[in-house]
């Protein structure tokens, strides 16, 4: 395991991973992860942040692991199969994932702790784009630099 906190362009985030598996990618410097080492695997991830960033990445080479209950499993799991550019409601997130209430999927995702790997952001609301952890204008942000890299999720 790898722990390390860097500046990016939305702030500082701080990471715990293990070879190509991130375990947590959030705003929250976690005191008794430092115990980790910061080593290869977070250059590599804050190298691959950089880049999508500046637009130059569209997928990452590292894979999120998501614990917890089932339902936070399936909906975190879910959210990581919306391709770049493209946008799903809550709704049709609840719908996808067998989940009763798009309010409890709004919740899980408040509470998704591997930003951007687990790309929450592109989930809106039907009257607009709803909420996201690190602010509706970084969301606006990070959909408007997905649309420019990748189109709308359709080879647009």
């Amino acid at each position: 395991m790898e722990y390390g906190c860097f500046s990016t362009k939305l702030g500082k985030l701080c990471g715990l991973v293990d070879g190509g598996k991130v375990f947590y990618l959030d705003t929250l410097d976690v005191p008794e992860y430092r115990k980790h080492p910061q080593g290869s695997f977070i250059r590599l991830l804050e190298k691959e942040l950089t880049e999508y960033l500046d637009g130059k990445r569209q997928i990452f080479s590292f894979k999120p692991v998501v614990q917890g209950p089932y339902s936070r499993r399936r909906v975190l799991e879910e959210v990581t199969r919306i391709p770049c550019g493209k946008t799903i409601t809550y709704k049709e997130l609840a719908v996808s994932a067998g989940i009763r209430s798009p309010r409890l999927v709004g919740r899980i995702l408040s509470e998704n702790n591997i930003l951007i790997i687990i790309p929450c952001h592109r989930v809106v609301s039907v009257k607009g784009l709803g909420g996201y952890k690190l602010g509706v204008d970084v969301k606006k942000m990070l959909l408007d630099l997905e649309r420019s890299m990748c189109g709308d999720g359709n080879g647009r």
